[in-house]
């Protein structure tokens, strides 16, 4: 009888340079041996559009007007590291910035819709202050 122990298998993903396009290699090694017990290599697109199908973005403002952005899982759990930040006013300025868009070629009508629902958002915010007191 030995003890010899029988390695685990680890999951790996790796990129398979291919000239017509992307290919990820998919697979199990045993832990600490390089050789693959099983894999199979599938076009970075197919991967894509599968795992999208069961990811949900949801986006929330904090109350200190940050926006944040995460993605969930088809489990439920929030993935942790695909997470964007931003403050809403620096998404505002981000989004009027004459170097962003060519306020020339954008319609006076599309901004005083941004401007209508902007000071909407500032309403909600005075009467959830005026709540408070």
């Amino acid at each position: 009888m030995t003890n010899a122990r029988t390695p685990l298998p680890k999951p790996f993903v790796e990129q398979v340079s291919f000239t017509g396009g992307r290919l990820l290699r998919i697979g199990y090694r045993a832990d600490g041996v390089e050789s693959n017990l099983a894999s199979v290599e599938l076009p970075v697109e197919v991967l894509e559009q599968e795992i999208a199908g069961g990811l949900e973005l949801v986006t929330t403002i904090s109350p200190s007007g940050e926006i944040v952005s995460q993605i969930f899982g088809s489990s439920g759990l929030v993935l942790e590291r695909p997470r964007s930040i931003v403050s809403i006013d620096r998404l505002v300025s981000q989004t009027v910035d004459k170097d962003s868009l060519r306020l020339e070629e954008l319609p006076a009508s599309e901004l005083n819709r941004l401007l209508r629902s902007l000071e909407a958002s500032i309403d909600h915010v005075r009467t959830a202050l005026a709540q408070r007191t």
